[in-house]
């Protein structure tokens, strides 16, 4: 199968959750050494993202995520299946539909897809090829179920008619082989959305990924090191499950296994003479919090920048030390050949003390007080060479900080 590297240049949503207004984030820069050049644009291979809780920040990542699984997975949508419509609440907005779109790159091409929806109708539905000139040109144009094809979808007039209004056009022609179509919803499969806090459940991929390529293990066990864990070594083992934990487990589970495979990290071990009397192999519950959190995440992180995906990390400081969060936005800025692109949510305003980052990549959510909530960049305030961010943000002077009153 033929590798399509998809590069995300823009993506906006309106009417969705806490965004009343349109809110669009950018990775577009000017040329800095953040950035590297795809179809003649200047792309960041990192961002960050800040802003007080409920202020939007994994709204927007919610968005994106929606819109990844539509794409994908909208053509197994049964009839009158209900789609994931979350408009903005608190005003009358609930009756009209929520709108999502990304600009993206996907290998020599650039286009710009959107849709909008109710609870159970694709409203409207858009693709355009957008050419060097910036001029575009059209691919797609859906009202409802009157769908216009253009240019490479011409082909694919037939399927026009196996589209339901719950589907989207993309994803049904995918299924029904049109190339385009086919192509641009495989290289969605490679922009993946993860939780800081919920990390636990990505263990099993980066345990996988330990398991299966030396080339992987050597990688992952190299990054555990530079993170100052002490750990030597790691080996995948089989382990007793513990009672107690069996009893934590679903009762509808039809079969309680009793053992599950796991990972165990060696360390050195000493005597009272701090005399190296061995190896100490520990189980990755019994490691740090931090240890875990980091072992977590470094499957998915190592797999992002081997194949040139694209990875969001929501509340990406959850539990990890600020040099953890530093070491992992320089694995994207310094050893990603693959030109892949990480964005992260999060507290962490140390990240904006380091003078390297650029103004482009920073990036804030703020609420109202209507409710609504805001996206905007560093890149929009009118700052000297020498601003310390991080100041300037727990000053207040971006705003997009928590207004917490005296108890």
């Amino acid at each position: 199968m033929k590798n399509m590297s998809i590069s995300i240049i823009e993506f906006s949503t309106e009417n969705f959750k806490i965004f009343k207004k349109k809110v669009t984030f950018s990775m577009l820069s000017r040329k800095s050494k953040h950035t590297f050049i795809c179809n003649d644009r200047n792309l960041l291979r990192t961002s960050l993202i800040y802003g007080p809780n409920a202020s939007g920040k994994s709204s927007l990542f919610q968005a994106l995520t929606i819109l990844r699984h539509v794409i994908i997975n909208s053509a197994n949508n049964t009839e009158n299946s209900e789609l994931p419509y979350h408009p903005f609440i608190l005003s009358n907005s609930t009756t009209q539909p929520s709108f999502y779109e990304v600009v993206f790159s996907l290998n020599k091409r650039t286009f710009r897809y959107n849709f909008s929806v109710l609870k159970k109708e694709i409203v409207k539905e858009n693709l355009f090829e957008i050419l060097l000139n910036e001029n575009e040109k059209k691919c797609l144009i859906r009202n409802k179920q009157d769908i216009k094809l253009f240019g490479d979808f011409k082909k694919s007039e037939d399927i026009k008619q196996k589209v339901r209004k719950e589907t989207l056009f993309l994803s049904a022609a995918s299924q029904w082989n049109d190339s385009l179509a086919m192509d641009i919803v495989d290289a969605f499969k490679d922009i993946n959305v993860i939780s800081g806090p919920e990390s636990e459940q990505y263990r099993g991929y980066t345990i996988k990924m330990f398991e299966k390529s030396e080339k992987n293990k050597k990688k992952i066990l190299d990054f555990l090191r530079k993170a100052d864990f002490c750990i030597k070594d790691g080996s995948i083992e089989e382990m007793e499950l513990p009672d107690f934990v069996k009893q934590q487990l679903p009762s509808n589970l039809k079969e309680v296994p009793d053992k599950v495979t796991t990972i165990y990290f060696s360390h050195d071990k000493f005597n009272s003479k701090n005399e190296n009397i061995g190896i100490e192999k520990i189980n990755i519950g019994n490691e740090s919090i931090g240890t875990q959190k980091f072992f977590n995440i470094l499957g998915p992180i190592v797999d992002t920048i081997e194949k040139g995906k694209v990875l969001l990390i929501d509340e990406f400081d959850n539990s990890l030390h600020p040099y953890l969060t530093k070491l992992i936005l320089d694995l994207f800025e310094n050893n990603n050949v693959k030109n892949s692109q990480l964005v992260v949510t999060t507290h962490d305003t140390s990240l904006l003390t380091y003078k390297e980052f650029s103004k482009e990549q920073i990036w804030f959510t703020e609420k109202d007080k209507f409710g609504a909530g805001s996206l905007f960049s560093l890149a929009e305030f009118d700052l000297r060479n020498d601003t310390e961010y991080s100041k300037k943000y727990l000053e207040g002077k971006f705003g997009a900080l928590p207004f917490i009153e005296s108890l």
